[in-house]
């Protein structure tokens, strides 16, 4: 646990470092690495020795403030975070020093400085064992993210999505500290192991778990809450955008797992909740996808899709668990789990390739992009195998945690009565619809970018990055396909990760059961890449002997054709999104071509955001309206100030004395 604490230490002395010292660009990128790598190596040792052995380390020290005493602690469900938190902050952190490396010495200090910062809060989030750190670590976390997403604060959509971001994030941190003093006012402790031990009834089981749902799931993104996602993603730089997405919002996820763990016992609706959240978000994630035209925007609603079937596991976990159930409870667990880390490396890869693109073209509209795969082979290949990954297909780690997920609902549909049937069997089918429009979203998206011609004049010079930026995005590809090809070590881990959730480890038997089938795909899965590997060298030597013919490709009858001639990412998401148009809002503006010699028109699309345009626009509209009505009583005199004083405290002594 030393080690863990030390690395703490290194990361907080860095920032400081950071922030009092150098002007030289040099030594401040050397400080933050050096103090980055090497403080995530310190704390991936003591994770990966819970993960292997299934222990839980401790740490306490005496403290004079409010309270108590600090005590943190590593078990496996925290070890899980832990280590996607040190791939990806580590990575990300090499990548955003080559990203960021012209920008001015003043502005990256500073941001190398809350870079560590957020890692270190990061960590006190997984490990805190009392409530009131927790929420010390949750508060601080917020407060860097938002230095994060505001680096280019001399944008005003960049403003605007930083204040949006601390007001969906406070307003949830104000459900967790509810949720944390009901937890105290039936235990008796903030201290996270005597709760532990307190049997609670089951309706305030559920209250805290409707609140814990409600302020976790702000940060989570869950639909209809997640309405700081899209507008932060965009506009952070793209290591921060990684962050944000690979593990910023994972911390919701694992707050209402550690919730879950604490109490044990909830009422049934609660795991129905979170299918449903699944299915709400899923569907609605990778739909809203759809519609995007600005590449990190569509990224951003494909991490609400994500979460959608990491809740889906988390329900058919809890559902298990409140039927002991323990086989489908640990595998739904572990197939959430499992999607946390996958998520992490995928989504990281894909908002690297993503900031790749428009560094070097200096747009992220798909509809000014075109033929970049000539021109950024890497680049382009990296980004295919993480939209690969992220829609589940085989030979990648997205397959590998959905494939849990989907044990899981057909475990609990054979031990479910009808009407919980009902609900878990439209949990399947609505994860095939993911999977499937997940494959139609990023057809269009690497299709539009990297494949056919170039759409916008200045593109023909753009070349590829650098190897600061190539290597992070490699390591990132790497372990998708490791994980998708040899998933044993990560399924093991998750599996014992689930286990500190349920309480109980599965038998050997019941181990080798899940498994035995993946060392099986996974011989199969080599077999077949060994075949198409050798397949692709054969017809490399059958091309050289036998040159191909080349030649322009048919334009539809057009003798000279231009860029124009190819789909948008529009025209391509067009017959999906029609089919959805009454579900999502989906809006057409302009008519279509009449005649044989038509007239220039304009044609454009867009999705309306039904949480935001619906709910939340005019609850803060109603908010601004009593705002303004109530600062009349706002004079600016002492004397009025000192009545509301005496007023309040009049009505505090008359409540206690009744």
């Amino acid at each position: 646990m030393m080690l863990f604490v030390s690395s703490i230490l290194v990361l907080s002395i860095s920032a400081i470092m950071l922030l009092l010292t150098a002007k030289s660009k040099i030594i401040n990128a050397c400080i933050f690495l050096f103090s980055l790598i090497f403080g995530c190596i310190l704390f991936t040792i003591p994770s990966l020795d819970s993960l292997i052995h299934l222990t839980t380390m401790k740490w306490r020290m005496h403290s004079n403030m409010p309270i108590g005493e600090i005590f943190i602690g590593i078990d496996p469900l925290s070890s899980i975070f832990l280590l996607s938190s040190a791939v990806l902050f580590s990575l990300a952190g090499i990548y955003g020093y080559g990203y960021l490396k012209d920008s001015p010495n003043s502005k990256t200090r500073v941001h190398y400085a809350f870079y560590q910062l957020l890692l270190v809060s990061l960590l006190l989030v997984v490990t805190a064992k009392n409530a009131i750190l927790f929420l010390i670590a949750w508060e601080l976390m917020t407060l860097c993210a938002y230095f994060m997403i505001v680096y280019d604060d001399e944008k005003s959509a960049v403003r605007n999505a930083g204040y949006l971001y601390l007001i969906a994030a406070h307003a949830g941190t104000f459900f967790l500290w509810a949720m944390f003093l009901i937890m105290y006012q039936y235990t008796g402790s903030f201290n996270f192991d005597q709760m532990a031990n307190v049997s609670l009834p089951l309706a305030i089981s559920g209250l805290i778990f409707a609140f814990g749902l409600i302020g976790f799931g702000v940060k989570a993104g869950f639909i209809p809450l997640h309405i700081w996602l899209p507008h932060a993603h965009p506009v952070a730089p793209s290591h921060i955008s990684a962050i944000l997405s690979g593990i910023l919002i994972k911390s919701g996820i694992y707050g209402i797992l550690r919730i879950i763990a604490i109490i044990k016992i909830f009422p049934e609706w609660c795991a129905i909740a979170l299918l449903v959240i699944g299915m709400i978000s899923g569907i609605g994630g990778v739909l809203y996808a759809l519609g995007q035209h600005e590449i990190k925007k569509l990224l951003a609603y494909h991490s609400i899709e994500n979460i959608g079937i990491i809740a889906f596991g988390m329900g058919m976990g809890l559902w298990g668990q409140i039927h002991q159930l323990q086989f489908v409870s640990i595998i739904g667990y572990a197939g959430a789990l499992l999607h946390v880390f996958n998520h992490s490396i995928f989504k990281g890869l894909l908002f690297l390739s993503a900031g790749s693109v428009i560094h070097s073209t200096h747009t992220g509209e798909i509809d000014r992009l075109g033929g970049l795969l000539k021109l950024m082979p890497w680049t382009g290949h990296l980004f295919l195998i993480g939209s690969l990954s992220i829609c589940g297909f085989p030979f990648f780690n997205g397959f590998i945690s959905e494939w849990l997920v989907y044990r899981s609902l057909f475990e609990g549909a054979l031990n479910s009565n009808l009407g919980v049937l009902v609900i878990i069997s439209t949990g399947i089918v609505s994860l095939a619809l993911i999977g499937g429009l997940a494959a139609a979203c990023f057809s269009k998206a690497f299709g539009v970018i990297f494949l056919g011609t170039n759409r916008s004049k200045g593109h023909d010079n753009v070349k590829e990055q650098s190897w600061l930026l190539l290597v992070p995005m490699f390591v990132l590809g790497a372990i998708c396909v490791w994980i998708g090809m040899f998933p044993s070590t990560m399924v093991s881990f998750s599996l014992n990760a689930a286990a500190s959730v349920y309480g109980k480890p599965l038998s050997s038997l019941e181990r080798s059961t899940v498994i035995g089938p993946f060392v099986t795909v996974s011989t199969l899965l080599l077999i077949l890449f060994c075949i198409t590997v050798i397949l692709f060298l054969l017809k490399k030597r059958a091309t050289r002997m036998l040159p191909a013919r080349r030649a322009k490709t048919w334009g539809c009858g057009y003798h000279e054709p231009t860029s124009r001639m190819q789909y948008t990412a529009s025209s391509f998401a067009q017959p999906l999104l029609s089919v959805f148009r009454n579900v999502l809002g989906y809006k057409t503006k302009g008519t279509g071509l009449q005649g044989y010699f038509p007239e220039e028109k304009e044609a454009s699309s867009h999705i309306v955001e039904s949480s935001e345009t619906f709910l939340f626009r005019p609850l803060f509209s109603f908010i601004e309206f009593l705002a303004t009505k109530l600062k009349n009583i706002q004079y600016g005199h002492t004397q009025l100030y000192l009545l509301y004083f005496l007023i309040f405290l009049l009505t505090l002594l008359t409540w206690k004395m009744n």
